[in-house]
């Protein structure tokens, strides 16, 4: 009769442990975060993380206006489900440098010829974690309302306290969604610089 109650015992203190393993490694990887990524998870100072606002002027001599937020790297509940999986933990451990400096986010570009939606990946300089560079991806595979220039890179990126700047370079799409190139026209190769400032949520 005593052996049921000695497998419910063993049963908690197994949990026990690893709600309180859990609880550490998420901490602890929040700790570890602020240096290894203090761009995203610094306690003292301006944070890349978060949302930017600003216009430009696309080949076409449109003016736009631009909404782009930069995700958290990890957010509390993937986090979270690391820190309680075994499995998570060991794949964290192998987290590579460059997977570090990287991150995702969204835009949206609003103009007179509509709404424009964007899906971000970027990263932060090795050696400085201020310096960046974006990578701008929308939907090809549908049609688009009319030929345009599209953003495709931010270039030369910086961010500095409530201040972001990058030289946008753009991508020509047909209706068809396809890119097109015309080397003779010098709207083809324009970059254009861009400059955000940090918006509230």
């Amino acid at each position: 009769m005593k052996k049921p109650r000695g497998c419910l015992s063993s049963l908690i203190m197994i949990i026990l442990a690893v709600l309180v393993l859990g609880v550490l490694s998420f901490y602890g990887s929040k700790l570890f975060d602020r240096y290894q990524r203090p761009w995203a998870y610094s306690t003292s100072g301006p944070l890349l993380v978060g949302h930017w606002k600003g216009q430009y002027v696309d080949p076409d001599n449109i003016t736009k206006t631009i909404e782009l937020t930069i995700f958290d790297p990890e957010p509390d509940d993937k986090r979270w489900s690391k820190a309680v999986s075994f499995h998570g933990r060991r794949k964290g451990r192998r987290r590579t440098g460059s997977s570090k400096r990287s991150f995702n986010g969204q835009a949206i570009v609003v103009s007179r010829l509509g709404r424009e939606e964007y899906e971000i990946s970027g990263s932060v300089g090795k050696e400085d974690y201020h310096q960046i560079r974006l990578t701008f991806h929308t939907e090809t595979s549908r049609n688009f309302d009319r030929p345009a220039f599209y953003l495709l890179f931010g270039q030369n990126g910086r961010w500095h306290n409530d201040e972001l700047t990058c030289t946008l370079e753009f991508s020509y799409r047909r209706k068809d969604g396809s890119s097109f190139w015309n080397s003779a026209d010098p709207r083809f190769g324009k970059q254009t610089r861009l400059i955000l400032h940090r918006a509230s949520a």
